[in-house]
């Protein structure tokens, strides 16, 4: 008897390619994304270095590692000015996405 692969959520974050935009500006998003087909794993990276008078100091570093190609997963956006997302690429784990930001809606 074989046990199963343990069940591996989907992972997805953002981030935008500056802080602040004005009305009209063109935004460009980054979704960066792992689907459950493939189950990464972390791999955990620590280096030291050694200056002359002997004080020594250690780093460390944790990535991702994909275990899997990753599939293009369906992105879909939104915003809360309704503005229009095109998506400009979508391979191994990323997806780029643009939109011209618009008028903000009416306070209520």
């Amino acid at each position: 008897m074989t046990t199963p692969a343990p069940a591996v959520a989907p992972t997805l974050t953002l981030a935008a390619d500056k802080a602040t935009y004005s009305v009209g500006d063109v935004l460009t998003l980054t979704a960066t994304y792992s689907d459950s087909t493939s189950a990464p794993v972390t791999l955990s990276i620590v280096a030291s270095a050694t200056d002359a008078a002997g004080n020594s100091i250690n780093a460390d570093l944790s990535v991702t590692v994909n275990t899997s190609e990753q599939q293009p997963m369906t992105i879909g956006v939104t915003d809360n000015f309704g503005d229009a997302y095109t998506q400009v690429s979508n391979a191994a784990g990323v997806a780029v996405l643009t939109a011209t930001i618009g008028t903000p809606p009416a306070a209520a």
